[in-house]
């Protein structure tokens, strides 16, 4: 079941509320700021309206801030395109213009849609500027490690969550981000991890992604104590109480289900995931082993497409796909996804598996097939050895029996079951036995009269 665990950091929308004081002087805390006592924005208790800096923020920079969060959350559900990726961060930068040039919510906005749109370098010119005005800036310093993380960094990456919670106590995206490496650095059994989820709690206690990480958390722990099964259950529903449509705690819900062996509740928390974000990687791909697993093809072919589509350069979406494609008699189609799989990563085993099955048992059954599928069948060998999760499949590639034990081949538990490698040496013996007879009957045949 893919749990995708810790592979993806929460980038969440942060500052997207700015901070209000008491009524005083107009002067930005960080300098720059024009504002007047007429011209500051105020809230609706009279209150100065301020930015993470502690600068007055003026009417003109907090109107277009408001338009600029407000577009964001749309292009968020609608999906990002060419069009709205620089509409968006173009009202932002209108926000950041009216401030001065100091407003570093507005600047960080700029960076997270740069990420949004795949524009991973700009992003991090974008946090880096923010943290210029503002040092302590949560969403930022978040950013900066998440970076990091994606480029392989851990270390730098652990050190940026680190800093953002202790430059700003109040970082929950800190805080969860740092639980989820904690708990990929010493499982599920980190306190650490679970003590961070509970302080990002204790600022917010409507903070979803902390409580679907302590979900996933409780799961871990199952392992060893299957009551952890029921808290993880208890969080899921807690979070559903909060916001029913918080896609990612579905996902993490169907994993607690197929742990409890609940597999239609499972499919129907990942199809509920799917439905509510589409872009729910994680939710297509565990609905797709599922129905697989049923062989479900169609509606497994259905998730891994969406899947590929969602992340081409996945491993395990194509080799899904590769999957389901075969169970629909479709051999050139599953040999064109096991084949993208190779590309992506050719030192893992599981695509040279998949071709040896659809070599040996879905092409013509031709004495080449045959050995080409033995010659897969080697290349994952080579690669799955000394993997202790892939041995019972290489013993059931290698095993052997003697000839009488293989040619009977009877279903009693007592008998000798060969080895794929065993199985396909028979048939092109029996072929080659075949051909020969044929030959000679061939021979034997009296002319026509």
């Amino acid at each position: 079941m893919e749990t995708r665990k810790n592979k993806i950091l929460s980038l969440v929308l942060a500052g997207s509320m700015l901070s209000v004081g008491a009524c005083g002087g107009s002067k930005a805390a960080s300098g720059g700021d024009t504002t007047t006592p007429t011209n500051v924005a105020k809230d609706s208790a009279g209150n100065v309206v301020r930015s993470s800096s502690g600068a007055a923020v003026s009417k003109e920079a907090e109107a277009n801030w408001k338009e600029a969060v407000a577009a964001f959350d749309a292009a968020d559900k609608a999906g990002w395109n060419a069009g709205n990726c620089e509409s968006v961060a173009e009202t932002f930068r209108d926000a950041n213009k009216k401030q001065g040039g100091k407003f570093a919510e507005a600047v960080y906005m700029q960076g997270l849609i740069a990420d949004r749109c795949g524009k991973s370098e700009e992003a991090l010119k974008q946090y880096n500027a923010a943290l210029a005005i503002d040092s302590k800036l949560c969403g930022a310093r978040v950013g900066l490690g998440i970076d990091a993380f994606r480029k392989g960094n851990e270390a730098q990456a652990f050190a940026s969550f680190e800093q953002s919670v202790r430059s700003d106590a109040r970082c929950t995206e800190g805080y969860v981000n740092l639980a989820m490496m904690q708990m990929a650095r010493n499982g599920a059994s980190s306190e650490d991890a679970l003590n961070n989820l509970r302080r990002a709690l204790a600022i917010d206690a409507q903070f979803l992604p902390a409580f679907n990480q302590m979900a996933l958390l409780f799961l871990g722990r199952a392992q060893d104590n299957k009551k952890m099964l029921d808290l993880a259950g208890v969080v899921c529903r807690q979070a559903q109480l909060i916001n029913a449509n918080y896609a990612p705690i579905y996902n993490t819900w169907g994993l607690i289900n197929v742990r409890k062996e609940s597999v239609f509740d499972a499919l129907r928390m990942f199809e509920k995931a799917a439905q509510l974000d589409p872009k729910n990687f994680e939710a297509h791909m565990n609905f797709g082993q599922i129905t697989l697993s049923f062989r479900g093809y169609e509606d497994a072919r259905k998730a891994f497409t969406t899947a590929v589509e969602l992340n081409p350069k996945s491993y395990d979406a194509h080799v899904g796909l590769g999957a389901a494609l075969r169970g629909l008699n479709d051999a050139e189609g599953a040999k064109k996804q096991y084949e993208e799989a190779k590309g992506l990563a050719a030192t893992r085993p599981e695509a040279y598996f998949n071709l040896g099955i659809l070599y040996q048992d879905f092409m013509s059954g031709s004495v080449a097939d045959m050995k080409q599928a033995l010659s897969y069948y080697d290349q994952f060998v080579q690669r799955a050895s000394g993997n202790a999760l892939l041995k019972p499949v290489v013993d059931d590639i290698e095993r052997r029996c003697g000839n009488e034990d293989a040619k009977k081949k009877r279903k009693s538990s007592k008998t000798c079951r060969p080895g794929r490698r065993q199985n396909i040496q028979l048939a092109i013996e029996a072929m080659a036995a075949m051909a020969e007879m044929e030959k000679q009957a061939a021979g034997q045949t009296p002319p026509a009269q």
